[in-house]
């Protein structure tokens, strides 16, 4: 693994190994990219709300889930600092003993405002879990085995089973399993008492298994992976996240006649697929310098740029890579499309992570 540090910590290099084989003799093997970049909360309001406690859910294992919860949101650090700030959870149970409010009152947004105000949060989550069950149903497998095999010999005399001369068919009981998780949570503003964030999240998951192999996954297994799924979805929809992204370097020698030059770009791709990024980048600016019409080294230059967070100067990169070759191309498009983006989400970002 190799982290490429530049102006930015938001984008971070992992070299995809890349083998050739025989049906892509043809086109050659291209050294591929694994970059890590923050895209902006599902929902930006709530992302700005950093404030916050997490109230008891109400529903079947609510107490719970909403410990989970809050065990997301604690868990949730950016640029290696913690993104939201909690209440302590002592603070909020002793808020709501004293002001003897219902489980059912707990959901209730002016409740939220009223208890949010007296422990100094700017949000309340709550929420209610609707679905926190699974179901057995049985079905019965078809089997075969063979009851008699034709008996051989070898050159040496020796008896062994050949073919199977009959097969008898059983059937064995099995069990799928289905799993449901649901959940409602809400986000409440202290101050206006709005509702700025408001979900139903749910997930399915199942297992089968026959009395013959292995059984089917424990009730409890399933629900924590329905349960993990909902928890992956609320974190993308009220915080930064780091997606993946897949970049394809380019390695075309077509617009270079100096030999020097396309030296350079051989050993920069060498160093990329080391995950050398640091001297890939100096040795394809140097390459540059001497084949200032190469659409492959101004495009790689562009994934260098859009590394250290220089989206302004990666795009304009890709765009004169887009211009020289002239025509089409489809890792440049998508590299355009992706900068494209990463400029339409710099404004929340900014004003999610408190930058100017």
């Amino acid at each position: 693994m190799f982290t490429f540090r530049g102006k930015s910590r938001h984008f971070k290099y992992f070299i995809l190994p890349v083998a050739c084989i025989a049906l892509l003799a043809v086109s050659g093997c291209a050294t591929k990219i694994k970059v890590n970049m923050l895209q902006p909360a599902q929902y930006h309001e709530a992302s700005l709300t950093k404030a916050i406690a997490v109230l008891p859910f109400s529903g079947p294992g609510g107490r719970e889930f909403a410990a989970e919860i809050e065990g997301v949101l604690a868990g949730i650090g950016i640029d290696d600092k913690q993104y939201f700030t909690l209440v302590d959870r002592a603070s909020v149970d002793k808020s709501i003993s004293e002001m003897k409010f219902s489980q059912s009152g707990l959901v209730d947004s002016r409740t939220a405002v009223k208890l949010g105000k007296m422990i100094g949060a700017q949000g309340i989550y709550t929420g209610i879990v609707t679905q926190n069950n699974y179901q057995d149903s049985s079905y019965f497998a078809k089997r075969q085995t063979c009851t008699r095999y034709e008996q051989r010999q070898d050159k040496k005399g020796r008896t062994y089973e050949g073919a199977c001369l009959h097969w008898r068919t059983y059937t064995v009981q099995c069990t799928k399993r289905v799993a449901n998780f649901a959940v409602s949570p809400k986000l409440v503003d202290v101050t206006t008492g709005r509702i700025i964030y408001s979900r139903n999240l749910s997930a399915t998951k199942d297992s089968s298994g026959c009395e013959d192999t292995s059984p089917a996954e424990s009730e409890m297994i399933l629900l924590d992976k329905a349960k993990n799924q909902v928890k992956q979805e609320f974190r993308r929809d009220v915080a930064p996240y780091y997606v993946t992204r897949e970049i394809r370097l380019m390695d075309s020698t077509d617009g270079i006649e100096s030999k020097e030059a396309i030296d350079k770009l051989k050993r920069g791709m060498e160093y990329a697929d080391k995950g050398r990024m640091d001297s890939a980048c100096e040795l394809w600016g140097e390459a540059r310098n001497l084949a200032s019409k190469s659409y492959a080294l101004l495009y790689n230059l562009g994934v260098c740029a859009e590394s250290r967070g220089d989206l302004d100067a990666a795009l304009s990169l890709y765009r004169q890579s887009d211009k020289i070759l002239g025509k089409p191309n489809d890792d440049i498009s998508q590299a355009l499309s992706r900068v494209g983006e990463a400029i339409k989400n710099r404004s929340k970002l900014k004003e999610a992570l408190g930058r100017k």
